[in-house]
């Protein structure tokens, strides 16, 4: 694939520019190269997320609702790691790559768990050398994630979770691909029923309200 003319990668920048929230936009024939030129003209304050499969490259805009969902999972993150005494980095929407698969995608968070200790204190994170995160979250309100599925595998995230249509599922890595668990590898004693209710209880309850609620249940199953 050639790399695509200067023209084109200032094109696209100019429509990332003036995209509206919660729309998504699909291109073909893009190079590695232009993603990685549009990655790097962007740089870390860009308002889109790219997610980019062997020359197809695609544009998200999150909507305020998507952003609100997003920040509630993190804090509610925080909070079961918290009342486990478990050590925990997120690493938010950090574009994870792997040049030699021609993929690359950025979640909606991602966490380190299990490998914090090997990437505390790196100001950036390196697949060729570092573990991918151990969970990948992905909030589908105008964009489907399933599609960026066989780019985690490539990755070789080992967990994500999926919040869509007013549900949450859990997916855990296998030599086949995605499976979906009824529980947390990570959590064992946690379901998708249980951060279905919490998510859904949009703009009904302050964030503090709902870390409470949850901190509540942690301590009560956490032993089970």
């Amino acid at each position: 694939m050639t790399p695509a003319p200067r023209e084109r990668i200032e094109a696209i920048e100019d429509a990332i520019a003036h995209m509206p929230s919660g729309s998504v936009l699909l291109l073909e024939d893009i190079s590695w190269e232009g993603y990685e030129r549009l990655l790097s003209g962007l740089g870390d304050d860009s308002h889109v997320r790219l997610t980019y499969d062997n020359g197809r490259l695609e544009i998200m805009s999150p909507s305020d609702k998507h952003e609100y969902l997003k920040s509630l999972l993190g804090h509610l993150m925080g909070a079961l790691t918290e009342e486990l005494d478990l050590k925990y980095i997120s690493i938010g929407s950090t574009t994870l790559k792997r040049d030699q698969a021609s993929r690359g995608t950025e979640p909606d968070d991602c966490f380190y768990i299990t490998n914090a200790d090997r990437v505390i204190g790196k100001g950036e994170i390196d697949l060729s050398v570092d573990p991918p995160p151990d969970l990948a979250v992905e909030i589908d309100i105008s964009n489907r994630s399933q599609t960026k599925f066989p780019i985690y595998v490539s990755l070789g995230v080992p967990e994500i979770w999926q919040y869509k249509d007013g549900q949450t599922r859990f997916y855990r890595l296998t030599e086949s691909g995605y499976q979906e668990i009824p529980a947390s590898n990570l959590f064992p004693f946690l379901t998708p029923d249980v951060m279905t209710d919490l998510l859904n209880q949009e703009y009904i309850q302050d964030f503090n309200t709902v870390k409470r609620k949850f901190r509540k249940w942690v301590r009560q199953h956490k032993s089970a």
